[in-house]
C-alpha cells in the first residue's frame, strides 16, 4: 500500500501544473487618483462635446486637428487602418456629412499619462429614411503638455448596455 501511495504521489506531482508567478488572475486594474480621473473626465468630455458639435457643423478639420494626435491610428471591422491626420481628414470630410453623433462613455482605465475608454458612439443619419445606429468604440488617449488627446480608436457596429 505504501508503494501504491508513493507511486500515486509521484504521478500527481509529475502531472500537476506548477504554480508559476503570473499565472494566477491579477484582478482589477489600479484606480487613478481622484485628481487624475477628474482631469481626464473633464478634458475628454470636452473633447467629445467638441466632436459632436463639429459633426453638426460638418467641420472635419476641427475634429482632426483638435481631437486626434498627428500620428493617430484608426480601424474598423474591415481591418484597414488609417494613419495620421491626412488619412483621418480624408475619411472625416465624408463622414461628417452623413450623421450627427453622440458619444457616451461606458468604461475606462486612466493612468498618469495614458488612458483608454470604451464608448457607445451613436450616429443619427441626416437622411431620415435611415435608422440611427451605434458603434462600439475604443479610444486611446495620451496626455501631452497637460492636455489629453486621442492617439486613435477602433470601432465596430454594436452597442454596450448603459450601466447606471
Amino acid at each position: 500500500m505504501k508503494t501504491l501511495m508513493a507511486s500515486l504521489a509521484l504521478i500527481l506531482a509529475a502531472t500537476a501544473t506548477p504554480a508559476i508567478a503570473g499565472e494566477a488572475p491579477v484582478g482589477n486594474l489600479p484606480e487613478p487618483s481622484e485628481k487624475i480621473a477628474a482631469d481626464f473626465r473633464q478634458q475628454v468630455d470636452a473633447l467629445y462635446r467638441m466632436k459632436e458639435k463639429a459633426f453638426a457643423a460638418q467641420d472635419a478639420d476641427k475634429i482632426v486637428e483638435q481631437f486626434y494626435s498627428a500620428d493617430a491610428i484608426t480601424f474598423g471591422p474591415e481591418g484597414k487602418p488609417v494613419i495620421g491626420r491626412e488619412g483621418f481628414r480624408a475619411d472625416y470630410k465624408n463622414v461628417v456629412k452623413v450623421a450627427d453623433v453622440k458619444v457616451e462613455p461606458i468604461s475606462n482605465h486612466i493612468g498618469t499619462d495614458a488612458a483608454w475608454e470604451w464608448v457607445n458612439f451613436r450616429a443619427f443619419p441626416r437622411d431620415k429614411a435611415q435608422k440611427p445606429f451605434t458603434f462600439i468604440m475604443l479610444f486611446v488617449f495620451a496626455k501631452k503638455d497637460g492636455k489629453w488627446i486621442s492617439g486613435g480608436d477602433a470601432y465596430t457596429l454594436g452597442e454596450f448596455p448603459i450601466v447606471q
